[in-house]
């Protein structure tokens, strides 16, 4: 049998781990795995839900509530179902600019949030690569390579104050999330000290995280 799989957009796991919605984008997502664009509006499935989401029946009734106000499922009364709203819909309704997905193919949404960590981590690490890319001048390159140089082969650097800047959250929660993308083994991470030096061989930064990406990351 072929696996199911979503390709969910990167800025959207990035929107649930900010405002805190995760579950219920695991909500929406776990809705797509079990039908196809429409499911039974009837509240005797919730108690099923909840059980394969291991969270509580009043739970999925709140956040059934919360997708319909956001429009994140539409309600059929006609038919008594729920249409499942497109991921494309969803993202033009929150103005997302990046075309970027990531494809989920777990049938255990027990690990759905280190997902979603491990999802944000590595856009956010190889944005900012394209960036410093992009920056580089050629009379620079000496000064940036030695800097690169420092980095175990196959790592690159990314700071936790840097990725929390990215996600507007504090440096706590920002590890908190980084420790979620190294359990859902999208990365593995190298604590360096001192890695980053500035055109003048000045120390910039004294405590980074070398982080290697895993060719199967999907995005």
């Amino acid at each position: 049998m072929k696996p199911i799989y979503s390709s969910i957009p990167v800025e959207l796991c990035v929107y649930g781990l900010t405002k805190s919605k995760t579950n219920h984008l695991k909500l929406l997502v776990y809705l797509k795995h079990i039908a196809s664009g429409h499911v039974r509006y009837d509240s005797s499935l919730y108690k099923c839900w909840a059980v394969d989401l291991e969270v509580s029946e009043r739970w999925i009734r709140e956040a059934v509530a919360w997708m319909i106000k956001q429009q994140w499922i539409t309600v059929n009364n006609k038919k008594k179902s729920l249409r499942i709203v497109s991921y494309l819909q969803i993202c033009r309704k929150l103005k997302f600019k990046s075309n970027l997905a990531a494809k989920f193919e777990d049938d255990d949404f027990s690990s759905f949030k280190n997902f979603c960590c491990g999802v944000a981590f590595t856009y956010y690490l190889r944005r900012k690569n394209w960036m410093d890319k992009n920056r580089r001048s050629v009379s620079k390159m000496a000064d940036t390579s030695k800097n690169r140089n420092r980095n175990p082969k196959g790592y690159s650097t990314l700071p936790v104050r840097y990725f929390a800047q990215c996600l507007g959250v504090s440096a706590a929660t920002a590890n908190n999330f980084k420790k979620c993308a190294q359990a859902s083994g999208w990365i593995s991470v190298k604590r360096q000290i001192a890695s980053l030096y500035d055109s003048a061989d000045n120390q910039i930064c004294k405590d980074a995280y070398c982080v290697f990406l895993h060719a199967e990351s999907g995005i």
